[in-house]
């Protein structure tokens, strides 16, 4: 087997294809997402434990994507619970499937989340029709940054 994995092994990969193959997957859009959204925000990313990225104020975001839907009324974050307690000061909750954001203080999030382990679940449809998970959806709902551009 040839060795193919260096820098530019990878890059054509990516080039050739591999690109595509890796944007199905939720974990790689994720780590686009993180990026992208620190880099729009105007902060640094920088991947530490319990947070992704930190403002000029030195506020540090933790930054969770979802386009995956449970069952069929509720969104999902992992790795969201106690894991996280103390590792960030703002989490940013980016729905890929209704193209929202939020962000939520930590002190907030962790006094009023009902986790299922280190998963936190609200309603897809923001509770328009039905009464999945009210307490998380009310406050993610609350938190909403999303601009309408």
């Amino acid at each position: 087997m040839k060795y193919t994995y260096g820098k530019e092994d990878l890059k054509n990969y990516l080039m050739d294809g591999g690109l595509d193959i890796l944007l199905d997957e939720q974990k790689f859009q994720a780590l686009i997402v993180e990026r992208k959204i620190a880099e729009d925000s105007g902060n640094y990313y920088i991947d530490a434990v319990g947070h992704d990225d930190v403002c000029l104020k030195g506020i540090r975001y933790e930054t969770k994507y979802t386009n995956y839907i449970l069952g069929k009324s509720q969104l999902r974050i992992n790795s969201a619970g106690e894991n996280k307690r103390n590792g960030f000061d703002i989490l940013r909750i980016v729905d890929g499937i209704n193209r929202r954001i939020f962000e939520i203080p930590h002190d907030v999030y962790f006094r009023t989340a009902r986790l299922y382990g280190n998963e936190f679940r609200w309603s897809v449809s923001y509770n328009e029709g039905d009464r999945v998970q009210m307490d998380n959806t009310r406050m993610v709902l609350a938190h909403e940054i999303t601009t309408k551009d």
